[in-house]
């Protein structure tokens, strides 16, 4: 039979286990929010200092002009490739007009959440994108800080956030689902999870 010190010790590795797992979530969140909150601030002050222009997209999708507004919240992000993957993800692929290097994934995505939104592409692909991107910080830092613990985990969720080009992984690009699909691969890998990792790494390659 379990000694009274063996049965308290078995119960308190769960504990610390989820207190752990809890700490890690907690981190990455705070880390997620605060670069979040930067980037619309700057996007806010961005667009009103530059001055106004029509943006470039493709034909059938063109997006909101950079005018200062507090529309800019979320209509700042819509630009360059972002045009692109939300006209494919509502009116699909055309021939001959370049649409085809757009992988067809990410506009899924956008397309699904689009119609639980009641039709709105623009914020199903930053809910998408903003999700995943949260997501991706949660995974790269346990799968860090399994393999050199919980110091390097916390730099790794730090430097990705806050790297110059990191605001490709908040505004409707298929980079953050990418990014967040190939850390599950790896993940799934490292644990022997044959499954997950499969299913992760075809998820990226879409």
């Amino acid at each position: 039979m379990r000694t009274e010190d063996q049965a308290a010790a078995t119960g308190a590795e769960p504990a610390a286990e989820r207190d752990r797992i809890r700490r890690g979530i907690r981190y990455c969140l705070l880390v997620f929010l605060g670069v979040r909150v930067t980037l619309t601030i700057v996007a806010l002050v961005g667009t009103a200092l530059l001055p106004s222009q029509e943006p470039v997209g493709p034909q059938g999708w063109e997006g909101s002009p950079l005018v200062g507004g507090w529309h800019n919240l979320v209509t700042s992000f819509e630009r360059f490739d972002a045009l692109w993957f939300l006209r494919v993800a509502d009116q699909g692929y055309f021939d001959g007009d370049g649409s085809a290097v757009f992988f067809p994934g990410y506009p899924l995505l956008i397309r699904g959440v689009s119609f639980l939104l009641g039709d709105r592409p623009l914020a199903a692909g930053l809910l998408v994108s903003n999700l995943a991107f949260a997501g991706a910080l949660v995974v790269l830092y346990f799968l860090t800080s399994a393999e050199w613990g919980q110091r390097v985990a916390r730099r790794s969720v730090l430097y990705l956030a806050i790297f110059p080009t990191a605001f490709f992984f908040l505004a409707p690009y298929s980079e953050s689902p990418f990014l967040l699909f190939a850390l599950l691969a790896f993940w799934g890998a490292r644990r022997g999870r044959w499954a997950v990792a499969g299913l992760a790494g075809a998820a990226a390659a879409a």
